[in-house]
């Protein structure tokens, strides 16, 4: 009887493990490649890869909105982590009504009649690694793109993307590679080798 139910108790865990796991692991080739969108037209996250660096952006469509998460490498280490330039990423922020303040990368921006946009504060914003393996961020924004860059070392052999906005981490608030895909859940693991 008790050979039984262990037996029985194995088989269920073994079935009901993957729906309860933190992380599915990506295979790492469906990150090539620049996912399409475009500032302020989706509320999710984008991710790829490009060689050797990965881009990591987040957008929304007007509503302000908390972009949270983190990035873990496991294995090895993160390298050379650069915030996106938002002149090459095309708009700093959308074309906004005079009078109308809008928030992004660069902090606080208010719009005058006549006049671009003005930076008032960065404070709200934030993004960094913690120690050689973590990146963290907290940004707020309403119809911007913001992001960053990073690369791994060679001993990087996977790694982990927790991507929540307002507090919440939904597989599909996120987009990955050029053919647009949404991972099976977020957070989720990608296997470098």
């Amino acid at each position: 009887m008790t050979v039984r139910g262990s037996t029985v108790s194995l088989f269920l865990l073994c079935i009901l493990m993957p729906a309860f796991s933190p992380a599915r692991a990506e295979q790492v080739q469906k990150f090539d490649g620049r996912p399409v969108f475009s500032e302020g037209s989706e509320r999710s996250y984008f991710v790829w890869r490009d060689g050797d660096t990965w881009h990591v952006r987040w957008t929304t469509m007007g509503k302000m909105l908390r972009f949270t998460g983190h990035v873990v490498a496991e294995g090895g280490e993160l390298k050379s982590l650069k915030r996106i330039d938002v002149e090459e990423e095309r708009r700093v922020v959308r074309r906004a009504r005079p009078g109308t303040v809008t928030v992004g990368p660069r902090g606080r921006v208010r719009v005058r009649p006549g006049q671009g946009p003005v930076v008032a504060t960065t404070e709200q914003d934030k993004i960094e690694r913690e120690g050689d393996r973590r990146i963290v961020w907290l940004a707020r924004t309403d119809a911007d793109i913001d992001g960053f860059d990073f690369k791994v070392d060679d001993q990087v052999r996977a790694l982990l993307f927790t991507l929540e906005i307002e507090g919440a981490s939904n597989a599909r608030d996120v987009e990955i590679g050029r053919d647009n895909q949404r991972p099976p859940a977020n957070p989720f693991r990608v296997d470098l080798r």
